[in-house]
C-alpha cells in the first residue's frame, strides 16, 4: 500500500467519524426538540419513548387529557450520522419525519382527509374513490379532500387553511371506525409546533356534539 493510499484511508476514517458524530448531536438535538413539541402541544399526563435504530427515530406514547384518551407515534430521522447513506437516502427522499395517531372515545362526525396530491398513492386510503372530493391549492402546494359519513368539505378547508405551513403537512385524517385522528408531518429545524397546534386546536369541530 503506498503513502497516498494510505494517507486517503486515514481521511476518510476521520471524516467519517466526525461525521458520526456531529450528525449523531444534530439527530438528538431534534429529536429532543420535538419531542417537546409534540408533548407542549399534546399536554400528556404522561409519557413514554422507546429508542428505534439509535438515532434514527423513537416511537412514543401518551396518555392524553379529556377529550381524548391516548396517543402513539413514531419519529423517523434522517441518518446524518452516516457519511455514505445519506446522500443516498437524501436522493430516494428520506425526510425527518413524524406520524401520530391521537384516540378519543367520543364519535366522530365521518371520515374526512386532507392529502398532500403527490402522496394520495402512498396515503393507501380505503374506497378512496366511493368518496366526496375537492381538489385544492395552498401556496406551492395541491392537496385532496375527501370525505364521507358528514359533510366534512368546511371544516377540512378551514383547517388547511389555518397550517402556518401546510406544504410539511402530508397527511390529516379523521376516522370514525376507530375513533382516531392521524397526523403525518414534515419537521422543519426540529419543529411541529406549528403546523401540530392549528390541527389539535380543530379536532373538536370533528367531534359529534354531545346532547345538552
Amino acid at each position: 500500500m503506498n503513502s497516498y493510499t494510505l494517507f486517503a484511508i486515514v481521511v476518510l476514517a476521520l471524516v467519517s467519524t466526525g461525521a458520526y458524530f456531529l450528525g449523531t448531536k444534530k439527530n438528538r438535538w431534534i429529536a429532543s426538540t420535538l419531542t417537546k413539541g409534540l408533548e407542549e402541544v399534546l399536554k400528556p399526563l404522561n409519557s413514554n419513548y422507546v429508542n428505534i435504530g439509535g438515532s434514527i427515530g423513537y416511537n412514543f406514547a401518551y396518555s392524553l387529557p379529556n377529550p381524548y384518551t391516548s396517543a402513539k407515534g413514531t419519529i423517523t430521522l434522517s441518518p446524518r450520522h452516516s457519511l455514505l447513506y445519506l446522500p443516498f437516502s437524501l436522493l430516494i427522499g428520506v425526510r425527518d419525519r413524524f406520524f401520530v395517531n391521537v384516540f378519543t372515545k367520543k364519535k366522530l362526525r365521518g371520515e374526512g382527509h386532507i392529502v398532500e396530491a403527490g402522496w394520495l398513492k402512498k396515503a393507501n386510503i380505503t374506497g378512496m374513490e366511493q368518496m366526496e372530493r375537492r381538489d385544492v391549492q395552498k401556496g406551492t402546494k395541491s392537496f385532496v379532500l375527501l370525505w364521507r359519513g358528514a359533510d366534512l368539505s368546511a371544516d377540512l378547508e378551514r383547517l388547511l387553511d389555518a397550517l402556518p405551513e401546510p406544504a410539511r403537512l402530508r397527511h390529516f385524517c379523521s376516522y370514525p371506525e376507530t375513533r382516531t385522528f392521524f397526523i403525518h408531518g414534515l419537521p422543519k429545524q426540529g419543529s411541529v409546533r406549528g403546523n401540530l397546534e392549528a390541527v389539535v386546536v380543530r379536532l373538536p369541530g370533528f367531534l359529534t356534539k354531545e346532547k345538552e
